[in-house]
């Protein structure tokens, strides 16, 4: 008997060891790749256009499709307006970023001076940072502040300028490559469901059902994420620059273009962006930065609580914990390209674990009021879940991403919310929900009275 368990925990310590070097190897291969890819930049930004791109007009194409254009003529035509929403949103934003940011960069050094002037003034009008000084050199911190601020817009504008010739001379490089991208994206807009229906008759027809619900997987994750950032972020900015102009920010446009990138990096580009504006805003007094920063949250909380549930509806949400951890191990293992891929990884890996583990236990792990996987969990007619549509988020993807055919679709329904529970809504709309409550009771009241 001893020796049977001894030999059994021998046999879960060489299957956890064996695993522990799996994830090592796996490790150092993702490393390895990662290296390579840096190394072959411009073969990644032509791939990395051409997928963007193809992943954006996919929806268009398919829609134009449904509605017997030829899926060419669809591909080209749905091309043709991402391309030229990006160059009318690139003319309009690029030039005024890059006025705002040099005239930010010049008036740099009077502005710090006229805030040390302010905030001396400020010190010896106020006892607790006249108490203050006493344990710290206010003046020589400012002071060091302003050297190492006026250094860095030297530094930056000195290489605006001899960056100039350098970049003039890669600019037919990188148009080329970007060509190239797009011509990459309409053929893949084109005939990705061509090259599925080849791939699955090499697979077979016992791989082909699975592969292609994995793909849609991956399809939705990436697809749908990068739709909805893309569309969050500009009407973040938007909103982010009517706010900036109605409190008279500075520099309202800059700070809206910035913000609208930096709302890419989930969780913590905001904050910076936050950042930004609040001390960029102090350039036009305390009040301006207080309200910028007013403005940029109310701008942030609209996005991340009104438009972006309704934007990402179809698609299972990333915790923010899910998100750091994502972003840190990106930037450690490639950098900004890591970082710019891990969103849309975590997305992918999340959503594979989902279809890979309800398939093979039968348990539903996504539910209305989870956490790290809460979603809308679907179900057949006999109450089982259906990890394809529990992964891809919804029930229309399979459809119309022309990735499945019909006769493969899996037939189910979501399941019904629990009684009285508000987890379909979000914050804003619990708040309308009450206050609708409250006039009704009001209206019954009033008539019985």
């Amino acid at each position: 008997m001893a020796q049977l368990h001894q030999q059994d925990m021998w046999n879960r310590s060489r299957q956890a060891l064996v695993h522990i070097w799996a994830l090592i190897g796996l490790a150092i291969i993702l490393m390895g790749l990662l290296h390579v890819l840096n190394l072959l930049s411009s073969a990644v930004m032509f791939l990395g256009v051409g997928c963007v791109v193809a992943f954006v007009a996919s929806p268009m194409v398919n829609y134009l499709q449904r509605h017997h254009v030829p899926r060419g003529i669809a591909a080209f035509l749905a091309l043709l307006v991402v391309v030229i929403a990006a160059v009318i949103l690139f003319s309009i934003l690029i030039p005024v970023l890059i006025d705002q940011l040099m005239e930010l960069l010049r008036e740099l050094p009077s502005q710090i001076s006229h805030m040390s002037t302010w905030f001396s003034q400020f010190e010896r009008e106020v006892d607790i940072v006249k108490n203050l000084g006493e344990y710290i050199d206010i003046a020589s911190l400012i002071s060091t502040l302003q050297d190492s601020f006026n250094s860095i817009a030297r530094d930056l504008l000195l290489t605006i300028r001899n960056g100039i010739v350098p970049l003039v001379n890669n600019v037919a490089s990188t148009m080329f490559t970007f060509f190239l991208g797009l011509v990459l994206a309409y053929w893949l807009a084109c005939d990705y469901p061509g090259m599925n229906q080849e791939i699955c008759r090499v697979l077979g027809d016992e791989r082909a059902g699975e592969y292609r619900l994995l793909m849609a997987v991956i399809g939705q994750s990436v697809g749908g994420y990068l739709r909805s950032m893309i569309f969050t972020a500009v009407v973040r900015g938007v909103l982010s620059f009517i706010g900036f102009s109605l409190v008279a920010h500075p520099y309202a446009a800059a700070m809206a273009v910035i913000t609208g990138i930096l709302s890419f990096i989930p969780v913590i580009g905001p904050l910076f962006s936050a950042v930004i504006v609040t001390l960029t805003g102090l350039f036009a007094g305390p009040i301006v930065a207080f309200w910028s920063l007013v403005a940029a949250m109310v701008a942030q909380n609209i996005t991340d609580n009104v438009i972006g549930p309704k934007i990402t509806e179809s698609t299972m949400s990333i915790h923010p914990v899910v998100s750091l951890l994502a972003l840190m191990i990106g930037s450690a293992l490639g950098g900004a390209m890591g970082m710019v891929i891990a969103i849309p990884a975590a997305a992918v890996a999340k959503n594979i674990f989902v279809f890979y583990y309800e398939s093979r236990t039968g348990r539903q792990v996504v539910s209305y009021n989870g956490v790290l996987f809460k979603g809308t969990p679907y179900q057949d007619v006999h109450g089982a879940p259906v990890p394809a549509y529990d992964a891809l988020g919804n029930d229309r993807f399979a459809i119309d991403s022309e990735l499945i055919d019909a006769k493969d679709i899996p037939l189910a329904t979501a399941a019904p919310k629990p009684e009285g529970s508000d987890l379909d809504t979000n914050p804003w709309d619990r708040i309308m929900k009450r206050m609708h409550s409250s006039d009704e009771l009001k209206d019954d009241e009033d008539s019985s009275v």
